[in-house]
């Protein structure tokens, strides 16, 4: 891992930026310290994430066993968000999916409560989070979401892998959605009658979208286009089952037995984006964060598409799921599954952090954008790709 420039982080393109959240500092991890028996004694920062909706570090604490003359050594992972957004019991809600997977033997990080027993901890401003330091390789530790594996091999592991996670969560028994407001990830516009007057709601009911929206209009070619997809599969979406759902599987939230093509999925990690939703809506949202290179529209409209690693990630899903039919909607779906997440982000970026660069960016680049791609030549090829791709994994 590499040492990050000072307060440098992920935007919403190619480009480093400010962190809207500053790094953790080895001060404030001593006013952590009385807290967490395991954070006592000299604490070394090892690196910074780069991710822009939180901060976070992975230390190694020395402590001195006076009773051997031995000293030790341990690594952690600590999460810090601002309250603003996640409090204790938002995180606690993450941390519930987490353990039920623990119990089934799906590999994830390691819990660490604080001398008040919770694994969710308030302090200030802030909900602190510390886990053990997660087993293997952060391979891609740089890279941002809509970056592509770096072999196909990975991404027939992460396929089996989410089948997995769906198979496990079958049983989950928490039946209500997120308790927080901002950054969810849920398909509950996708569920709506009509998605174009159902966004029109959302803004209404929205302090953040009524004030970003107040000069400006919802594109009305996009509003087209959004409404046509929506209604060949909105009946499906109504209907599917719902269970909880990481919902950000992208290859910067693994970790990795070794570097090379042949290595295993250690540990999957960052539920901070689970919801309830439906094995349908994850598996869409996986293939939009994995195999289409969307920061490129910044620079050129022929962009680069992963279909090798495509391909190995549906055969080996279905290797692990029986299909049903409903999958069948996933072309369409694909085309507007990010506008929950993508409308939540808006809403974020203009009432936490009241950036309008990077709300700009969500509206126009992402949520627009991102769906205008698909009528491009480019994007129907992909869609004929897809499909061709799919039929052959439901047949």
């Amino acid at each position: 891992m590499t040492t990050i420039t000072p307060n440098l982080g992920h935007g919403m393109g190619n480009d480093w930026e400010n962190k809207d959240w500053v790094h953790i500092t080895v001060p404030e991890l001593h006013h952590l310290q009385p807290y967490y028996p395991c954070l006592q004694g000299s604490v070394q920062i090892l690196w910074c994430s780069p991710r822009p909706f939180s901060s976070a570090v992975l230390v190694e604490v020395m402590q001195a066993l006076a009773s051997t003359g031995q000293t030790n050594f341990h690594s952690y992972f600590i999460k810090r968000s601002h309250r603003s957004f996640r409090r204790a019991q938002d995180i606690l809600q993450e941390h519930a999916v987490l353990q039920h997977l623990a119990s089934k033997n799906i590999p994830v990080a390691t819990l660490i409560s604080s001398n008040c027993g919770q694994t969710a901890l308030e302090l200030g401003d802030w909900t602190y989070e510390v886990y053990e330091k997660a087993a293997g390789f952060d391979l891609y530790v740089d890279q941002q979401s809509w970056t592509p594996f770096f072999y196909t091999e990975h991404a027939a592991k992460v396929g089996s892998l989410l089948a997995k996670l769906h198979t496990a969560m079958q049983d989950f028994p928490e039946l209500h959605g997120r308790s927080a407001r901002y950054l969810v990830s849920n398909q509950q516009l996708l569920e709506s009658e009509n998605i174009v007057m159902a966004i029109q709601q959302r803004i209404d009911n929205s302090p953040e979208l009524s004030r970003y929206f107040a000069d400006k209009n919802l594109d009305a070619v996009f509003l087209e286009r959004i409404f046509q997809t929506h209604r060949k599969i909105k009946h499906v979406l109504q209907q599917v089952t719902k269970i909880w759902t990481h919902n950000d599987l992208h290859a910067s939230n693994l970790f990795w037995s070794t570097q090379s093509a042949d290595a295993n999925i250690t540990a999957v990690i960052d539920f901070g984006l689970s919801d309830r939703n439906s094995a349908l809506y994850d598996l869409a949202i996986t293939i939009e964060r994995n195999f289409i290179d969307w920061l490129a529209l910044e620079h050129t409209s022929q962009i680069s598409v992963d279909e090798a690693g495509l391909s190995a990630f549906l055969q080996a899903y279905f290797a692990e799921i029986y299909p049903q039919q409903d999958f069948s909607i996933l072309p369409e779906l694909l085309k507007i599954v990010h506008l929950d997440f993508a409308f939540s982000e808006l809403e974020y970026f203009v009432g936490i952090t009241q950036n309008l660069k990077h709300a700009d960016a969500a509206y126009y680049d992402w949520i627009v954008g991102h769906v205008n791609w698909f009528f491009t030549e480019q994007g129907q090829q992909f869609t004929q790709t897809f499909t061709r791709l799919l039929q052959r994994e439901l047949s």
